[in-house]
C-alpha cells in the first residue's frame, strides 16, 4: 500500500520534471558563455571516460553516499549503530528507523558538489582561473554522482524500492535539477544572488510549456 500511495504522487510529479527539464538547458545556456559550456562538457566527458573506460571510483562514491545517509539521520535524531565502507559489500549505516529523506538524500544531494562550492566560494576573486577549474571539476562530479544514482536506481537498491522507483525517481530527479543552477552560480556573472531570478525564469517556463502541452491535448480531443 505505501508503494502504491507514493507511486500515485510520483507519476504527476514525474509528468513535472519532465517539463522542467525540457526548460533547463535553455535557462542554463543563457546564463554560460560557450567556454563555460565547454568547459562543462569537458569535465562531463572526462568523467564518463574514466566510468566506462577506466575503473568506476566505487569507493569514493560510496564514503559520499553512506556519509550523506548518517548526516540526515543525524538530523532527524534517529540513532545510529554503525557505519560500514568495505570493498566487498559496498557501504552501510546502520540506524533504528529510516524515512524517504533518509533513504533518498544521497541520491538528491550531490555531497561532493557542495564540498567543492567552498573552496571557489573563499578564493574565486583572487583567482582568475578558479571558476574555470571549479565548472570542470563540478562537471566532472556531478557527472559521478549521476552515472551512481542511475545505477541504484537500476539495480534496485533498497532505498529507493521502499517508496517505489516511481515516485523515488520522480524526487530524485527534482532535487538534482534543482541544484544546477545553485552548481554553476560561481562560474556565472550574475552568481549566487542571480539563483532566484533563474529559478523565477525557469518555473515560469515551465509553466508555460506545460499550458501549451495542455491546450495541444485539448485541441486533440
Amino acid at each position: 500500500m505505501r508503494v502504491f500511495l507514493y507511486s500515485t504522487i510520483g507519476i504527476p510529479l514525474l509528468i513535472a520534471d519532465a517539463v522542467l527539464l525540457c526548460a533547463l538547458p535553455g535557462r542554463m545556456a543563457i546564463r554560460l558563455t560557450a567556454v563555460q559550456s565547454l568547459i562543462l562538457l569537458g569535465g562531463t566527458i572526462a568523467y564518463l571516460l574514466v566510468h566506462f573506460l577506466l575503473r568506476k571510483p566505487e569507493r569514493m562514491y560510496l564514503w559520499a553516499h553512506e556519509f550523506t545517509h548518517l548526516l540526515v539521520a543525524k538530523l532527524f535524531l534517529r540513532q545510529v549503530h554503525g557505519f560500514h565502507i568495505t570493498s566487498r559489500s559496498g557501504g552501510k549505516v546502520v540506524i533504528d528507523r529510516t524515512n524517504v529523506a533518509i533513504d533518498l538524500a544521497p541520491y538528491a544531494v550531490p555531497l561532493y558538489n557542495v564540498v567543492a562550492l567552498l573552496p571557489v566560494m573563499l578564493i574565486g576573486g583572487g583567482f582568475p582561473h578558479a571558476r574555470k577549474i571549479y565548472l570542470g571539476a563540478a562537471a566532472f562530479l556531478f557527472s559521478m554522482h549521476l552515472c551512481f544514482s542511475v545505477e541504484g536506481f537500476i539495480d534496485g537498491q533498497p532505498d529507493v524500492r521502499r517508496s517505489g522507483r516511481v515516485f523515488s525517481l520522480a524526487v530524485v530527479a527534482l532535487a538534482i535539477m534543482l541544484w544546477a543552477p545553485v552548481l554553476v552560480a560561481p562560474a556565472s556573472s550574475a552568481g549566487f544572488s542571480g539563483v532566484p531570478g533563474f529559478y523565477r525564469e525557469w518555473m515560469g517556463k515551465g509553466m508555460e510549456t506545460a499550458i501549451g502541452l495542455l491546450s495541444r491535448g485539448r485541441a486533440l480531443l
